[in-house]
């Protein structure tokens, strides 16, 4: 409604100023004219005014609202569905993709505004040129057809480009996670950089052609309005003489156009932008829907306090890692764990390890079998409270900043934990989270550790945590630290090839190539 009120006395503030030009007198202005003038203006300013804020609050509120949205989603995804999503995609969207909608909300209004605006002076022209309104509908009406099929094929090409970010944001990110690994091999190096360097120029080349077409596009439309204001100079005063008085009016009501038409045209590209930016959300939330539609329950509302833990049991247990219709199995398995044990995992790289691990807690439902936790399956609506059972530490472990969802200790306790974990000096426990996390890749495994200490779950997962530690730390880790969490009650499955310490364990179990044998009968040195 603002919006209208903006236009509308835009275009009234022309029908005044012409007015007024025809009927100046000894050179003076009607009183009534500027009393007109003053109060359109002001009209217009406040309409303006109002339009623009409230568009770029709401805008930002919306997108505020729809990120949220996506991030409820993920969160009811399983691990599996959004790794086979990526996060090159689901970054994309949550950042990119909502940012492109939000820059293009002020274009977009001046784009609805010039719209009304358009329209608004066209009724004008009709009224004091009818010969002017009929030509002129003509030439925008076939400029515009064409422009907005031209610009389809612009739409194609954002969207082709949107695609290749896609692809570069994976490979960005994998860049920095094998950094290490990069700066090992100049080999390796030049290759991961070509195919950044190809996927990049392929994205640059796409938004080039649509800038290219934009551009085309841009001049095609100046074109044609010159081409309207040369006809109805030079070719319409043929139609008869009415037309000659009108003609300065006319004219003044054309040029006026430019600026409306030039807010059209200048806001097309964004649309063309957002629609893109707007396609790749839609198609991310209906996937993220596909995925969780079936599910019952919110994965996110506070899960009942379970019964006490006394056994977890993988029943003839399977699952593939598809890839192209092939990839690397495990199972069918068959493995109970009973609350209170120390048991360990051992296994050659690449045998399943870290698979069955995420099986055991529920971050990867099984393809067939049953999670059985006191002999009830775990289901997927069963299945977050199976998981808040469990504390980890994962061989690609992520260690926030903040103790997300972790009551603070205080300051006593903090200290605490700190010199447990030899970590005193080096790190603090604040109200907004660690003091840093610059440290050691030994040390960061400690703090994440420290941070699943203070979960206090019933069990304790940890994934090859050991191997990054140096030998006196390791010493304590097996001697003191596992005995005192069994003593306290804990269950703990560790991943581990520290074979000298495998007497620690009650139970151990080896994995070789998805297949699991218990050894617990077996010499450690077997």
């Amino acid at each position: 409604m603002m919006a209208l009120v903006a236009g509308g006395m835009n275009s009234a503030l022309l029908a005044v100023v012409n007015g007024a030009a025809d009927h100046i007198e000894n050179g003076r202005p009607q009183i009534a004219s500027v009393v007109l003038f003053l109060i359109f203006i002001s009209a217009y300013v406040y309409a303006q005014r109002y339009v623009l804020v409230t568009t770029s609050a709401e805008v930002e509120r919306l997108v505020h609202a729809y990120r949220e949205k996506l991030i409820t989603q993920l969160k009811r995804c399983e691990l599996r569905e959004v790794e086979h999503i990526g996060r090159g995609r689901i970054f994309s969207a949550i950042s990119t993709d909502t940012q492109a909608i939000s820059q293009s909300a002020t274009g977009l209004v001046y784009g609805v505004q010039s719209a009304v605006l358009i329209a608004c002076v066209a009724v004008y022209l009709a009224m004091i040129s009818m010969t002017s309104f009929v030509i002129a509908s003509v030439f925008l009406g076939m400029t515009a057809s064409i422009y907005v099929r031209r610009m389809r094929d612009v739409h194609g090409l954002f969207h082709d480009a949107s695609n290749e970010e896609n692809k570069l944001h994976d490979l960005v990110s994998g860049f920095l996670d094998g950094f290490k690994e990069v700066k090992l091999s100049s080999q390796r190096a030049a290759a991961v950089l070509a195919d950044v360097v190809t996927v990049s120029a392929r994205t640059a080349e796409y938004r080039t052609d649509a800038q290219r077409s934009m551009s085309l596009n841009f001049i095609f439309a100046q074109a044609a309005f010159m081409m309207l204001l040369g006809t109805l100079v030079f070719l319409t005063p043929m139609f008869g003489n009415t037309y000659s008085g009108t003609v300065m009016g006319s004219m003044t009501t054309v040029m006026f156009l430019i600026g409306p038409i030039s807010g059209i045209i200048g806001s097309v590209p964004l649309v063309a932008v957002a629609n893109a930016a707007a396609e790749n959300l839609q198609n991310l939330e209906e996937l993220l829907n596909a995925h969780t539609r079936e599910r019952n329950g919110d994965p996110l509302a506070p899960t009942p306090t379970s019964p006490a833990l006394r056994t977890i049991e993988l029943r003839r247990v399977y699952f593939k890692h598809e890839a192209n219709g092939s990839g690397f199995a495990v199972g069918p398995l068959d493995l109970t764990i009973r609350a209170g044990e120390t048991v360990f995992i051992t296994g050659g790289n690449g045998s399943g390890k870290s698979t069955l691990i995420k099986l055991i807690v529920g971050l990867y439902p099984p393809l067939s079998g049953d999670l059985l936790v006191d002999d009830i399956p775990v289901t997927p609506a069963s299945a977050q409270a199976h998981r808040d059972r469990f504390c980890a530490v994962f061989s690609d472990f992520h260690l926030f900043r903040k103790l997300y969802g972790v009551p603070l200790p205080d300051v006593r306790s903090a200290a605490t934990w700190l010199e447990e974990m030899e970590l005193t000096g080096k790190t603090e426990i604040l109200p907004d989270g660690y003091s840093t996390i610059d440290l050691s890749s030994g040390q960061r495994k400690r703090l994440a550790l420290l941070s699943a200490l203070l979960e206090d779950k019933p069990v304790i997962v940890l994934d090859e945590w050991a191997a990054d530690q140096d030998p006196p730390f390791r010493r304590k880790f097996y001697d003191v630290l596992l005995p005192r969490w069994k003593a306290l009650g804990k269950t703990i499955i560790a991943v581990t090839h520290d074979d000298r310490y495998f007497q620690i364990a009650d139970r151990r179990f080896h994995l070789e190539e998805g297949q699991l044998r218990n050894l617990a009968e077996i010499p450690t040195n077997g």
